[in-house]
């Protein structure tokens, strides 16, 4: 009997989806500069206005992108077996996450900004699905007689 060691997939999940959001922000701060606007304001849009805004800001950004990427690998990422189809699922997941956060009331702005934001949430999911280990890095044996999970 195999089983998926699931918190090892777990940890890697929020360490790659805390390194994809870094490399959000970058992105996202980087597009809105080359655009014209304030390069912070990516940050701020998570946590308002002033020094407390913008620290609230990056803390939500950290929270966030770990808790999309430990979501992303424990739930979906540990059936991926072949890394083409992991690489495509991981931006259609973030896709998916920013596009309830629009749902929800996140206001982007500017289209110009729009078009930042899309990019580096596209770049974070290719970093999440660059990063996530596949089903058969995972899988120990189970001692005889335990469940598989």
């Amino acid at each position: 009997m195999t089983e998926i060691n699931g918190l090892r997939l777990a940890y890697r999940g929020v360490v790659t989806g805390l390194a994809g959001g870094y490399v959000w922000a970058a992105t996202a701060m980087l597009g809105v500069l080359l655009a014209g606007g304030d390069p912070l304001a990516p940050l701020r849009m998570f946590g308002g206005e002033g020094r407390e805004g913008l620290l609230a800001g990056i803390g939500v950004l950290q929270v966030g992108s770990a808790g999309i990427g430990m979501t992303f690998a424990y739930f979906f990422g540990r059936y991926f077996t072949v890394r083409g189809t992991l690489a495509l699922a991981a931006p259609c997941f973030a896709g998916l996450a920013w596009l309830l956060l629009l749902r929800f009331g996140l206001d982007p702005g500017a289209t110009q900004t729009q078009l930042a934001l899309a990019t580096a949430t596209l770049l974070y999911g290719v970093v999440l699905g660059a990063g996530l280990p596949l089903r058969t890095e995972l899988v120990r044996y189970a001692p005889p007689g335990s469940p598989a999970t």
